[in-house]
This record gives structure tokens, sequence and C-alpha cells, in this order.
């Protein structure tokens, strides 16, 4: 990992930090799962105490929120909560007429559109009707969307305040993928998952066009394991079921899932 990448947040993260050990609670924008991956993992060196929230449980792009010295201990929104904490995350429904389906894209850059930067953003949960959607955002620009948010790509939209219970959830549309690999060498999974030769796969990582578990990797030998996190640029992100059950052949079953 390149360490002026997350130069920023890191930046961000200790004047966080320096307001907790004064106190207060520190509320970072939504982060990206890798900005957020990073995030943590400096924090947790540091020795910081802080807690994960995007607006429900599973979120993909959530807030720190690093907290003082007498609420050490807590390490869960719903600890958070119990605290009287605000979380400065409101969530907004979108809904179009039923003229046309919309996408996650569609939604988000309509929003982005308005001028909006993508921190005060959080997840965003298209419906399975296909033409509305959750958007979970920043408190202090919730207003603003409801305001300025009348279309989404060529139809017209209304939106609403509302809210989600703690049984709310995201099940995520997967593509599944069956093949056999020679070895779990990146490069062989990556060849597999996007259905190119050998080299042309060693090109994508060697080009730095291939994540795992966030990270770039640049190493064609790189293990992979299940459970492991892959995001190949122009292809997708897939996850890893399984990589090690050998066929009578020798060779290894592969299990993915591609995330559509």
């Amino acid at each position: 990992m390149d360490k002026d990448e997350f130069g920023y947040l890191y930046s961000r993260l200790d004047d966080h930090s320096r307001r907790a050990d004064r106190g207060e609670i520190a509320v970072s924008g939504f982060l990206s799962p890798r900005e957020l991956r990073f995030g943590c993992e400096y924090l947790t060196a540091g020795r910081k105490s802080f807690v994960v929230f995007g607006g429900y449980e599973g979120a993909e792009r959530c807030r720190i929120y690093q907290i003082p010295e007498y609420m050490e201990g807590v390490n869960s929104p719903k600890e958070l909560l119990t605290y009287g904490v605000d979380t400065e995350i409101e969530v907004i429904r979108i809904i179009g007429s039923g003229y046309r389906l919309f996408t996650h894209r569609d939604f988000l850059g309509s929003l982005l559109a308005l001028g909006l930067e993508r921190a005060v953003l959080g997840d965003i949960v298209v419906n399975n009707d296909g033409y509305s959607a959750y958007v979970f955002c920043d408190r202090k620009i919730s207003e603003f969307i409801i305001g300025e948010c009348e279309r989404i790509g060529n139809d017209k939209v209304r939106c609403e305040k509302t809210s989600v219970g703690s049984d709310f959830s995201v099940r995520r549309k997967t593509e599944a993928i069956s093949d056999t690999v020679s070895s779990p060498r990146l490069d062989c999974i990556v060849g597999a998952l996007v259905s190119v030769s050998r080299e042309k796969a060693k090109e994508i990582v060697l080009n730095g066009y291939c994540e795992v578990d966030f990270e770039t990797e640049q190493r064609c030998d790189r293990m992979i394991r299940a459970a492991s996190l892959i995001s190949i640029r122009g292809h997708g992100r897939f996850r890893i079921i399984s990589v090690d059950e050998k066929t009578k052949k020798g060779r290894i079953r592969l299990l993915a899932e591609k995330f559509i």
C-alpha cells in the first residue's frame, strides 16, 4: 500500500483523535470499504477507541466514531446509542414514478451532479421494485437533497425522510462462478474469474489493476484463500467462496461469486 494514498485520511483521523482526547466524540465522513479498512488498522495500531457505523448493520460505506476515554469499552453502534450519541446519519427514500427502472449508478450520479461530495453519502440501497432507493447520508445535507433532487435520469422523483429498523438488511445480488484452476495463485484466479488467458491475467495483476481485500496486489504468485475479496478494474468485485477441493485430474475447484 502506498502510504501517501491515505495521508489525508490519516491526518483527519489524527485531528479526530485529539478531539477524542479532549473528551469529544469525533465523526468521520462516510468511507469506502478500502478507506475503512486502512483507517481502522491505523487507529488500532495507535490504540485508539472507535466504533464503525453506516446507518445499518452490514453497511459497506461507514463512518468512524472516535470516542473519548470515558466511553472506552463501547464497541458497537448499539452501545454507542445507549450513550445518547447522535450518529448524524439520515435516511432518505427517493421514489420514482415507476416509468423506468434505476441502477445504483443512476441514483449516485444524480446526487453527485447536485454538487455533493462522496464523503457525505453512505450506502445507496436500491429496492427490489427498481424505481426507489434508500440513501444514507450526513444529516447536514438531508434537507438539501430533499429540496434539490427532483430527477433521476429523465424521470421525476420525490424524496422523503424515513428510518430503518434494526432488522434492516441488504441482500446483495451476486452471480455464481464455478471453474477449476491449476493453482490458487492470484493470476490463475483472476484468469478464471474474468475468463481470460493466464498471460492476460498476469498483465492485469502486474499493471496494478487488481485488489485483494482492498489492497492493490501486483504479485502474481499471491496465494488466494476462501473469503478473499478481489476487485478487478473493469470487471467488478468478486468474493472467493472456496478454492481448495481437488478434482480427479488434480486441478483445484474454484467457487466464487460476482457482485452485480
